[in-house]
């Protein structure tokens, strides 16, 4: 990536007001005074590529009042009516320009026009296209800003997982936020202004990512399989519940099914069970029991008129008490849902006042944290006011009753929640299994009902055929084919899950293939490159908080460390300082390198670390992704020493490839500035009093 050049165009009340200038392909250094107007450059060249959220704000919020409000002109607020900023960049051999509005009434600053030509340098126009940003698509759809200029740098961004686990594509503002460094919160951290977007690890994501690792590949492909492998179970799951359903409501029992997928599955190995009389039998069995009931009603429907009375009644007798059985047992599964349906509602309400006093004790908690930064009284469980113990209670308990701490009662609550909410769940099932044997229960006593009514029918009929005899026989053609239709979606269940089954197996020996660590071989051979890099840097530039070869790499968060320092934290401080230290750690705290710098040799190890992810990615044996680009706003930062500077200066000035932007005021001292510049090729780019003059947009600065 080369920025040609940038020009800022500014109309106001008093006449047009504007900047512009053009750089070189390898280290430009703009000086200024302070408040000349360096920081306004900064701003334009990050607003126009879209990547002004890294200043912390979004659109013209990000930009300071030169650009939006008014211009001081020999002290005058001319104020401004309109404004844009316009950038030439060139990548892999193609030219665009891109211009966007800042302040105007009839354009949203959302919007940016894109002319695939050299319009500053040579002056040239071609149709324009119109793209947009901070909108939602503006990083995946044609028409989207980041989209395109991602396909311009040659970038193929990966997905990354968010807070959620949600796969999203890596930002683009991610990796400009690695290569942009402003003055203001840029030099506080290692890639200090990553803008939020919820990425888990996004400083880790960015490095890993411009260094060209293949972590990447390797976490989408496990995200892949992670998803398959929820999607099997899941329609392992469905699949099982509608067996199992389905059994249920046609009497059969299912023996042997798996509840979740299995490596080797066989359908012939699951068996199907009937209790006609409260003993298991195979449902095939059932069917030929059945068949050979039904051949002999066929054979003994003319006969029935040879039994006596006293016969028919004992059969009606006999069907009487089998309706009462049904009866019973339909009433009690009733019952039974009433009983699990109430306890739900107290599940229910229990629920809801643990989580009220789950809220109530954790609001307390916080106060006592709170309380405890600021070192008040209560916190220490002593009242402010008449200095008696207070216990760490919402309950009022007497003293001579134990009770729980705030911190032991929020634990309990969150397992009380969590035991109710998973009984809920077995009473949910459990409901639903008695409401379908509810309905069977239902059906059975229709028919038994009907088959009475025959029977009594039959003890007055001068009918030749019983109809008790051919409601039986009715019953049993019903039932068999309900058995024979439900063994047919059993079959073709037991295929599916056979199909689930193997693509199972597929995806764990998947699974199992992958590399056990998070980095390859190769990968890990990148990143001891990147530590040699770093060393000579840390080196180069005069770092002196601590021994250079006491330096290593930590592999876990891509962040130098001193060797064994968190070996002597632990012998030289106490567990509990150490412990408080831990919970509010960041790059500057724990055993990180930082935390035993200077200011200023912090700053200088973020210089290294900065150079070093562009020197290991444009390493022939690496082939990372890194663009190619830098943008340091005030690098001397906390009185750098000059030759500090120098060996910056030197060091951009000779990478090859490398296209670099600095603005630095060097103490508005002109000796700081050639000692600082001496022997460094770079091209000038001198600012006056202000950088938005009156018709600067005209007249290039720094030829």
């Amino acid at each position: 990536m080369f920025i040609k050049g940038i020009k800022i165009s500014i109309e106001t009340d008093q006449g047009p007001f504007g900047f512009l200038t053009f750089f070189n392909r390898n280290l430009n250094i703009i000086r200024g005074r302070n408040s000349a107007g360096k920081s306004t450059i900064v701003q334009s060249i990050l607003y126009a590529l879209g990547m002004e959220q890294i200043l912390g704000a979004q659109n013209e919020k990000a930009l300071t009042y030169v650009l939006k409000d008014w211009v001081d002109h020999d002290g005058v607020e001319c104020r401004i009516i309109r404004s844009s900023v316009t950038m030439e960049l060139e990548s892999l051999g193609k030219t665009i320009t891109v211009m966007r509005k800042i302040k105007d009434e009839e354009v949203d600053a959302r919007l940016i026009e894109v002319q695939e030509c050299a319009g500053l340098t040579d002056g040239t126009t071609a149709s324009v296209q119109y793209k947009y940003l901070h909108d939602p698509g503006a990083s995946m759809f044609n028409n989207g800003y980041y989209n395109y200029l991602e396909k311009f740098l040659g970038l193929n961004l990966p997905s990354v997982p968010d807070k959620n686990g949600t796969q999203k594509k890596l930002y683009l503002q991610y990796v400009f936020a690695a290569m942009a460094i402003e003055q203001k919160r840029g030099w506080t951290d290692y890639i200090a202004n990553l803008p939020y977007f919820g990425i888990r690890d996004a400083r880790i994501k960015v490095v890993d990512y411009l260094v060209g690792t293949n972590v990447f590949e390797l976490e989408a492909e496990r995200a892949r399989l992670d998803v398959e492998s929820q999607a099997l179970h899941n329609s392992w799951v469905d699949i099982t519940k509608s067996i199992y359903t389905d059994a249920l409501k046609n009497g059969v029992k299912v023996a042997h099914l798996p509840r979740a997928p299995v490596l080797e599955f066989s359908s012939g190995a699951i068996e199907l069970f009937k209790s006609p009389t409260n003993e298991n039998v195979s449902l095939d069995e059932h069917k030929k029991a059945q068949l050979q009931t039904l051949m002999r009603l066929q054979k003994d429907e003319t006969k029935w008129k040879e039994n006596t009375p006293e016969e028919t009644l004992r059969a009606i007798e006999v069907e009487t008490e089998n309706l009462q059985r049904l009866t019973v047992s339909f009433e009690a599964s009733i019952g039974e849902i009433t009983l699990h349906r109430a306890s739900k509602n107290a599940n229910d309400l229990h629920i809801r006042q643990a989580k009220d006093e789950l809220v109530k004790n954790e609001g307390t908690n916080k106060l006592i944290k709170f309380g405890a930064s600021l070192d008040l009284n209560i916190a220490k469980n002593v009242c402010p006011s008449c200095y008696q113990s207070v216990g760490q209670s919402l309950t009022d308990l007497p003293e001579t009753l134990p009770h729980m701490d705030i911190t032991t009662n929020i634990d309990y609550l969150k397992s009380q929640i969590g035991m109710l909410e998973r009984d809920n769940a077995v009473i949910a099932q459990s409901i639903r299994e008695v409401s379908v044997t509810n309905e069977a229960l239902a059906k059975r006593i229709a028919e038994s009902k009907y088959r009475l009514r025959s029977l009594k029918a039959d003890l007055t009929t001068t009918s030749v055929v019983s109809k008790a005899n051919l409601r039986q026989q009715m019953q049993i053609e019903i039932n068999l084919e309900e058995l024979g239709n439900f063994s047919q979606r059993i079959d073709g269940h037991l295929a599916q899950l056979a199909v689930l089954s193997e693509k199972f197996a597929a995806n764990q020996k998947s699974r199992s293939d992958l590399p056990s660590e998070t980095y390859s071989a190769t990968d890990l051979k990148k990143y001891e490159l990147f530590e040699k890099f770093f060393r000579s840097y840390v080196g180069e530039f005069d770092y002196h908080s601590a021994p250079i070869k006491d330096i290593k790499f930590n592999i876990d968060n891509l962040l130098p460390e001193l060797k064994k320092i968190e070996l002597r934290e632990i012998q030289e401080k106490k567990f509990s300082e150490l412990k408080q230290a831990s919970s509010r750690s960041t790059s500057r705290d724990s055993n990180n390198i930082a935390m035993e710098s200077s200011a200023s040799d912090f700053v200088r190890l973020i210089w290294s670390y900065i150079l070093t992810i562009y020197e290991t990615s444009s390493h022939e044996t690496v082939n990372g992704n890194h663009p190619g680009f830098l943008l340091l706003d005030e690098p001397g930062q906390h009185s750098m020493a000059t030759k500090s500077q120098q060996a910056l200066f030197r060091r951009l000035s000779a990478m090859k490839g490398l296209q670099s932007i600095v603005a630095a005021s060097f103490d508005d001292s002109e000796p700081t500035y050639r000692e600082a510049t001496e022997n460094v090729d770079f091209k000038l780019i001198l600012l006056g009093n202000k950088a938005i003059v009156p018709n600067g947009d005209t007249i290039p600065v720094g030829e």
